[in-house]
């Protein structure tokens, strides 16, 4: 069975255990628990958690399979220009830090990982692929940070820009001026309305 008909790997290295005897995986910290510190861990939830539950920063990726609360309140979001990120975003990579453990987690056997360096872990949803997450493992420092995928929020109300990382690599076409167009949301939506005859 491969990784994705398994669920994936867990990012925190804990085995994967039958789902009812279905043909995915889900994954728990009670196995090697200890391990790990519990200061690195995010909690687990029974079902899927609704935008702003609990008054709570919440997001989930683009299918829904996978969704997370907030328990800490976030305020600071890093631009973020490195090549990895470039690579895995398609572009500039929005992403919040925070500690695992104050993050609470809904469709754990949905996230997959891929080990991009010896210090950080990308961890995306097996089922539509949104970029949730980069699972920091070095240096000391940041083991057990996570740099979470500003995207994925369910609102962006209340951030601000508190850093852009990698300003040398920031790519020109990002430095533009007011020489290209500008559209709205409504602009947009309005490009993909149905046309009519003799339009």
């Amino acid at each position: 069975m491969s990784d994705a008909e398994e669920g994936g790997k867990c990012p925190f290295g804990f085995d994967a255990k039958p789902d009812s005897g279905a043909k995915r995986y889900t994954f728990s910290h009670t196995a090697v628990v200890s391990a790990m510190p519990r200061n690195q861990l995010p909690s687990m939830a029974s079902k899927a958690i609704k935008p702003q539950e609990d008054g709570l920063q919440t997001g989930r990726c683009l299918c829904g399979a996978v969704s997370y609360a907030i328990e800490k309140p976030a305020e600071k979001v890093f631009a973020n220009y490195d090549q990895s990120t470039l690579r895995w975003t398609g572009g500039v990579g929005l992403t919040i830090v925070l500690r695992a453990s104050s993050t609470r987690f809904h469709g754990w056997g949905n996230v997959v990982q891929h080990a991009s360096s010896d210090r950080a872990r990308h961890c995306f949803c097996r089922l539509c692929g949104s970029s949730l997450f980069i699972r920091h493992v070095a240096p000391e420092a940041m083991d057990g940070m996570l740099s979470l995928s500003a995207g994925t929020l369910d609102s962006l109300d209340g951030l601000h820009l508190g850093a852009e990382t990698y300003i040398d690599r920031k790519p020109d076409l990002l430095m533009a001026g007011d020489d290209h167009r500008k559209l709205t949301e409504a602009e947009v939506e309005a490009m993909y309305a149905p046309r009519m005859a003799g339009e």
